[in-house]
């Protein structure tokens, strides 16, 4: 009998304390410029006032943070690890009443989480005084945890802008012994008219310290560069460092880049450094500038860099070049990248730079064993800031084991299929089983000093590439909107090839095709059987 009374003393026990813990979790917290900070903040009649009031807080798993949409709030909103969520329940600050609230950061950040785990910012908008006058970032993710990684971050349908250095900004210390972030989706986010970038992630250049990233439905432009800055790049679009596992995906960068004065290096709208198996992918650059003599291309794999794919892309009117591999002298090979099924207009407006690009730094810091396979090129000479652009631009020999193949190469006035500044061996980059078709006859290519008006006079000096001559094609491909190139606009179906197109009837067999069955740009299914016809558009 005792037994059963103290089971039941027991079960009283558990059943308060879990009615306990649920009634302090899972609150809602609103805040609004009618409220008072001595209020409970639980209903919008009894909100808080300020952002102040919310740092002061620590909040709980399942937690929600609410501010009036209609609203601005100055300062800036600080959530450390004592805010953290749990697995299931993160704590979420978002807006309610319609739309997005604004954080005026005036000159300082927007939003700063440092090592919290477990978090949701969704409709937000985040402003600073503009590039000039601000010194911070929008929205700023910082790690300095030796033990935990902060893991589990959402951030949704934000904006920022107006900021000094970067809009979203993921970021750990330079000690490697500091574990970054790990599980990071920005999703469907604005950045614009920022400084250093849209955004952007670094770490430790002795590691990769963050994990698993997603940047998804992303625009990041108008992000124009400092141009107080010469040191190092500025007015990049979207620039992650030091990820193992990255996927950028429908993504969307264009007129960035344009006040960059740094002459060592540039902006790009798209790009990755010191990744490990990130993926690139049905993303649009456009547009994007340099104001100096490097860069404003539309994507990148650069250095350090291995296991990426930059695959079923769209890059136009760029400064610099559509596809870039570099290696700049990172602590870690660039090694195993892969560029292919893209599509390039009218990239390389300036200072001399090609469609798809390959450079390193030296002999110690070389592009290795990358593959740029099934892409489609279109250059003409319109609207060409300087320079003379071509297809492809080898900036020095400092690769090894590139294989260009299967890809299209097609150009219209006075440009060139090649600008390398020297010729280069097969062992270090070789040209196998590509189409090269002018529309206006001009088959043009400078290797150095020298320059050539035909293929066949570029191939007696460079015998064994192209399979010593027998593996290129000199033929129209016919694509579906050749009538009106230079398009000027994202169009996936304006490169697929017509019905009479040669180039349909012989696919050819590439190695390694580890992505059979997904999608091209223009929708049509990837062959299982690795049988293609080139360029990037499998209709």
């Amino acid at each position: 009998m005792r037994s059963l009374r103290l089971a039941s003393v027991f079960m009283l026990i558990v059943t308060f304390v879990t009615f306990s813990q649920l009634q302090a979790q899972d609150k809602k917290y609103f805040i609004s410029p009618r409220g008072n900070d001595d209020n409970d903040g639980l209903s919008p009649d009894r909100a808080w006032q300020t952002l102040g009031k919310i740092n002061a807080m620590n909040f709980k798993p399942g937690d929600m943070v609410l501010f009036d949409a209609a609203a601005v709030f100055k300062g800036t909103l600080k959530i450390g690890v004592d805010d953290s969520g749990s697995l299931g329940k993160p704590v979420v600050f978002t807006s309610y009443g319609g739309g997005k609230t604004t954080i005026n950061a005036g000159g300082s950040s927007g939003m700063l989480v440092v090592n919290a785990s477990n978090i949701v910012l969704a409709n937000i908008k985040v402003v600073g005084d503009g590039v000039e006058k601000n010194n911070g970032s929008g929205i700023f993710l910082y790690a300095e945890d030796s033990l935990h990684a902060p893991h589990n971050i959402r951030i949704s349908n934000c904006e920022a802008t107006g900021f000094h250095q970067y809009g979203i900004l993921i970021g750990c210390s330079d000690n490697i012994d500091l574990k970054g972030y790990e599980q990071v989706n920005v999703e469907d986010c604005i950045a614009t008219n920022n400084g250093e970038a849209g955004i952007a992630s670094y770490g430790s250049v002795f590691g990769f310290q963050h994990k698993n990233f997603k940047v998804t439905g992303c625009k990041a432009y108008n992000n124009s560069g400092i141009v107080t800055k010469t040191t190092g790049h500025s007015g990049n679009g979207i620039v992650m460092g030091e990820v193992d596992g990255l996927l950028i995906d429908h993504c969307t960068a264009f007129e960035n880049g344009a006040d960059n004065r740094c002459e060592a290096g540039g902006p790009v709208g798209i790009w990755v450094w010191m990744c490990k198996k990130a993926v690139i992918q049905y993303c649009v650059a456009h547009d994007n500038h340099t104001g100096s003599t490097k860069d404003g291309g539309g994507f990148d794999i650069d250095g350090g860099s291995s296991d990426c794919v930059m695959q079923f892309n769209y890059s136009y009117n760029n400064d610099g070049a559509g596809y870039l591999l570099a290696e700049y002298g990172a602590l870690f090979p660039f090694s195993n990248n892969v560029v292919r099924f893209n599509v390039s207009e009218n990239d390389g407006r300036k200072n001399n730079y090609g469609a798809i690009a390959v450079w390193g730094a030296s002999e110690d810091y070389k592009v290795t064993n990358s593959k740029v396979y099934n892409n489609t090129v279109y250059t003409d000479d319109r609207n060409i800031s300087s320079g003379t652009p071509a297809c492809i631009t080898l900036m020095g020999v400092q690769f090894d084991n590139v294989l260009l193949e299967n890809n299209i190469f097609s150009t219209k006035g006075v440009v060139n299929f090649i600008n390398a500044d020297t010729s280069v061996g097969v062992s270090k980059l070789l040209l196998k089983h590509n189409v090269y078709y002018s529309y206006s006859g001009n088959y043009n290519f400078k290797y150095g000093e020298r320059k050539f008006s035909t293929i066949n006079a570029w191939l007696g000096a460079n015998k064994q590439q192209e399979d010593n001559g027998q593996s290129l094609m000199q033929v129209n491909p016919f694509f579906t909107g050749e009538s009106k190139f230079p398009v000027n606009h994202f169009d996936p179906v304006a490169y697929s090839l017509l019905p009479k197109s040669s180039l349909r009837k012989n696919p050819y067999q590439i190695t390694g095709n580890i992505n059979a069955g997904m999608r091209d740009i223009a929708g049509n299914t990837i062959p299982s059987d690795d049988l293609l016809f080139p360029g990037a558009c499998m209709k």
